[in-house]
């Protein structure tokens, strides 16, 4: 796997490209994941701006769930030991970007709903999609590689 920097700049990178948070954040990892990056970009399209751009959660926590499935992930019934490191890591996750952060949901975090035309007003305005979007995408990456190496 990249070094935990390494995959925080790819994502802050494919994020100022335009792609949207959770994709930047699974395609960043894609390649550690053995999955291709345009199967990851195409996945996490509908989950950028808080769930199609509705404000509900962010698109760096969408993304991260999705790496830690495809890491971690249950892939049979059986398997509930899996289900549970999933779920552990994931709380993890939510946990450590909250604290950090403050909210877990897009409308909260940037203080406006993108699903709203005043709301998409707003972020282009205060530039938020580079500033405050793009930090949270490079730390989001960064809080899910030390977890992952924890591993």
């Amino acid at each position: 796997m990249k070094s935990m920097s390494d995959i925080a700049v790819s994502a802050q990178i494919l994020h100022e490209k335009g792609f949207n948070c959770a994709q930047s954040l699974l395609a960043a990892f894609a390649p550690s994941l053995g999955i291709e990056t345009g199967t990851a970009l195409k996945l996490a399209s509908a989950f950028g701006g808080g769930m199609a751009a509705r404000g509900d959660t962010c698109g760096v926590i969408s993304g991260g769930l999705m790496v830690i499935g495809l890491k971690f992930g249950q892939a049979s019934v059986e398997d509930k030991a899996a289900r549970e490191k999933c779920n552990r890591l994931g709380r993890e996750f939510l946990k450590q970007f909250e604290a950090e952060f403050g909210a877990t949901a897009c409308r909260d975090l940037i203080k406006c709903n993108i699903g709203t035309p005043e709301g998409a007003k707003l972020v282009k305005e205060k530039g938020l999609r580079e500033g405050l979007c793009s930090k949270l995408v490079y730390r989001g990456a960064e809080i899910l590689s030390a977890l992952i190496e924890q591993i």
